[in-house]
């Protein structure tokens, strides 16, 4: 999936997504780092976001023991399941 470039031709679809995306992760790094002391990494979201589409592909859950970033893909998911 490629949205890099002019921005006016991103489709609005695909920019609610992006800003979805965000708003949760941000929520949920705040969260971490308020109640629990917890970094989220860039290296973190990245992980996660590879695991996103292949979620959406696959209808499965990634096989790991990292429950920080498999909680935030949950979290993605979640919300995003009533536009798959």
């Amino acid at each position: 999936m490629k949205v890099a470039g002019d921005v006016g031709t991103v489709p609005d679809d695909v920019r609610n997504v992006f800003s979805t995306l965000i708003s949760i992760t941000l929520r949920y790094r705040d969260r971490l780092k308020d109640d629990l002391e917890i970094v989220l990494s860039v290296e973190d979201v990245h992980v996660a976001l590879g695991w996103l589409l292949e979620s959406i592909r696959t209808k499965k859950l990634p096989k790991t023991d990292n429950a920080l970033r498999l909680d935030l893909l949950k979290l993605w998911l979640d919300e995003l399941k009533p536009h798959l």
